[in-house]
């Protein structure tokens, strides 16, 4: 796992790559319970899940996040890929992103919409991931970590590029979801409104689950045709736990910057003697 993936506090997940059937289509945005949701389904489904948690960590993600990126994807890259990774479901970006694309190519495939009250998730995009890419991406302070990321060969995901990317809603939002969150709480709000009647409008009712985490085990399980485990609906990643991870990537920052600038100062402590010092003299006309 790279550096940024540790530094988030990313979770392991299941790791065998079977052959099983893509059966579940997320079509959330993200900070609307998909962790929570990415766990559950990862309990209940024979394969794995996709999630931006393996978009940052996979070891195929990379370069098939860069071809997405570049818009160099045939449908039959994403049924290798999506076949390959042994994946029974996808929620959450990067693959949400591309639901109506998803639906066409697995046309028996359900669509599982998970939702939360607008204003609240504004404020969880906002607080969290749009903070942390930001810092991320933009910061000088994270420049250490973009460093090492670079010297390990495993830059910061490509797979981030869907934040910001057009989505099915067009022209109304070039900047998509990022775009729209920056823009304000009502653009925001009016985004994410437009996302859910859009899925709602086009996924047909007998194959479509309109979701809330709060709602527990009972209709995800129902709706999947599988037995509902024990225990409770898994919760996870909520907004304080999203901003601690990125208390700890400052602090490991912090310390990367320490850490570079004592070597530079040791560097030229050590060297200071061997550098010759030119010898300057004057004479007098």
């Amino acid at each position: 796992m790279d550096a940024i993936s540790s530094a988030a506090g990313l979770t392991q997940a299941k790791e065998q790559d079977m052959e099983v059937e893509f059966i579940l289509i997320g079509a959330g945005l993200p900070r609307t319970g998909t962790h929570s949701t990415f766990t559950a389904l990862e309990q209940l489904l024979p394969g794995k899940c996709h999630h931006m948690q393996r978009a940052i960590a996979g070891k195929r993600d990379a370069t098939f996040w860069a071809k997405a990126r570049e818009g160099k994807l045939l449908d039959e890259d994403w049924k290798e890929f999506i076949k390959t990774e042994g994946l029974s479901a996808a929620v959450d970006y990067p693959m949400s992103l591309y639901w109506k694309d998803l639906m066409k190519m697995y046309p028996n495939a359900k669509v599982l919409l998970t939702v939360r009250d607008p204003a609240k998730w504004y404020l969880s995009v906002k607080n969290t991931i749009r903070l942390g890419l930001r810092f991320l991406l933009e910061s000088p302070g994270a420049a250490p970590m973009r460093m090492i990321d670079r010297l390990t060969g495993n830059l910061v995901s490509p797979a981030f590029f869907t934040c910001f990317a057009p989505t099915y809603l067009g022209a109304k939002y070039p900047k998509g979801l990022f775009g729209a969150v920056d823009a304000g709480e009502e653009t925001a709000v009016q985004f994410f409104n437009d996302w859910k009647e859009q899925v709602i409008k086009e996924v047909p009712a007998d194959r479509l689950l309109v979701f809330e985490v709060k709602q527990g085990w009972e209709p995800l399980c129902k709706f999947l045709g599988v037995p509902q485990p024990e225990g409770p609906f898994p919760n996870m990643n909520d907004t304080k736990v999203q901003q601690g991870r990125l208390r700890t990537m400052k602090t490991i920052c912090f310390v990367l910057w320490s850490l570079s600038a004592a070597a530079v100062g040791t560097v030229a402590y050590f060297l200071k003697d061997c550098v010759p010092v030119p010898e300057i003299t004057f004479t007098s006309s």
